[in-house]
């Protein structure tokens, strides 16, 4: 039984990491070479967005766009259509193909004074791009550069780090 209680933390840390599988390591991130926007340009709630990507560069085939809906609780909002949400960070992201460009969200039912779009473009060398898109119920949408960007995936790291503090502090 001890063993066990000493071995719950890394248990749930491997847990923790093997949830994150298949996704990029999206804390090596610069500011997207490319251009996010949506229609409709201002937020209502229960409408359908169409998501559209803009990169006139060539892309290798491996690499990949990762699209995310959050709220200002940087919580997962909406719906994705067309594809199955994964997991990535602990927020719900839809992967699409570098030759698709755009895709179709649905705001939720509730009001919320605005939602970031956030759009992380994977590539082969391991490094990411990041375009955030402002969706808000005043006049005008707008980008954000990735260093005003609330950032889950920070939260998932500092978790990451706090299992693996208590793991140690319990086997030593």
């Amino acid at each position: 039984m001890a063993a066990l209680l000493l071995l719950a933390p890394l248990l749930l840390l491997l847990g923790t990491v093997s949830g994150q599988e298949g996704c990029p390591q999206l804390w090596n991130v610069t500011e997207g070479n490319f251009s996010v926007e949506t229609t409709p340009e201002r937020y209502q709630a229960n409408t359908t967005y169409l998501v559209m990507i803009k990169d006139d560069r060539n892309h290798s085939t491996s690499s990949e766009y990762l699209l995310q809906a959050l709220s200002p609780q940087n919580t997962s909002v909406g719906t994705w259509q067309g594809t199955a949400p994964g997991n990535c960070s602990s927020v719900d992201t839809v992967r699409l193909n570098i030759t698709e460009s755009t895709a179709s969200w649905t705001s939720p039912n509730g009001s919320l004074p605005f939602v970031q779009i956030r759009v992380y473009l994977s590539l082969p060398n391991n490094s990411t791009e990041l375009k955030t898109w402002m969706l808000s119920t005043g006049a005008e949408s707008s980008t954000l550069p990735p260093s005003t960007t609330p950032s889950s995936v920070s939260r998932a790291q500092g978790s990451c780090w706090l299992l693996l503090l208590l793991t140690a502090t319990l086997l030593s």
